[in-house]
């Protein structure tokens, strides 16, 4: 068996613990697997913020060195850890073999004229702040994900205009270099999301390397609701067919 290793990259407001599930699974498949808490979020004094996009890049190059020396490596990503992770890789400064993304957040759903003046407020207001757009109606189909996240002590519910900002400059960078992506990938989004609406994989579902599975009847966290079985059981079979594992 190939000596595999594995990364997983959490969502933007949350932070590496809430995928310890997700780790230990990927674990007892024989992966040897590491995650992260990106810039800005886990147990820190100052959530929400951060100064450039690069922090990101050297957190998650940082990260990845753990399992650079695998024969093959992989990223799990959720949400805005997709956004991070094939930013970094469109960047050439990680070099995965394969990719799974959780709900990539190459859009989101803030309203146009926060994201049109976040430049401005970033120059100006770097620090005020804009509220999430998760609540409890969004976020998963399954009430108990639903009030752990919201008494979470680091989960946080705003972010920086500079944090907001630097997402959205990101977003068009990877949205018009996606083409460059051609590491086999599996995207599987939530047919019901309204954090990140299904048209945010619109692009990258298009890719002949990406394996693209859209998750009925679920919301945004289809890895923390009942579709986790079916979720896990792609994936499963995408390392089959891969013949990962």
């Amino acid at each position: 068996m190939s000596n595999l290793g594995a990364l997983v990259v959490h969502g933007l407001f949350e932070h590496e613990g809430r995928h310890k599930d997700n780790v230990e699974w990927l674990k007892n498949l024989g992966i040897e697997t590491y995650s992260l808490n990106l810039p800005g979020h886990g147990d820190i004094d100052e959530k929400g913020h951060i100064e450039t996009w690069n922090e990101n890049i050297e957190e998650i190059v940082n990260a990845y060195n753990k399992i650079a020396n695998k024969d093959i490596k992989i990223i799990f990503a959720h949400s805005y850890g997709s956004l991070v992770s094939v930013s970094a890789i469109l960047r050439k400064k990680i070099d995965p073999d394969y990719l799974i993304l959780s709900a990539p957040h190459f859009d989101d759903n803030y309203p146009k004229f926060v994201k049109n003046m976040s430049g401005a407020m970033a120059k100006v207001f770097p620090k005020l702040r804009a509220p999430s757009p998760v609540n409890k109606r969004n976020l998963s189909t399954d009430k108990e994900t639903v009030d752990n996240y919201f008494n979470d002590p680091l989960v946080f519910r705003s972010l920086t205009f500079k944090f907001g900002n630097e997402i959205t400059v990101e977003q068009k960078f990877v949205n018009e270099n996606i083409n460059k992506l051609k590491i086999p990938t599996l995207v599987l989004h939530g047919d019901k999301d309204k954090i990140v609406p299904l048209k945010a994989s619109e692009n990258i579902s298009k890719l002949e390397n990406v394996k693209f599975i859209i998750v009925e009847n679920s919301k945004h966290e289809i890895l923390n609701q009942d579709t986790r079985t079916f979720v896990l059981s792609e994936i499963h079979y995408w390392f089959k067919e891969n013949n990962l594992i």
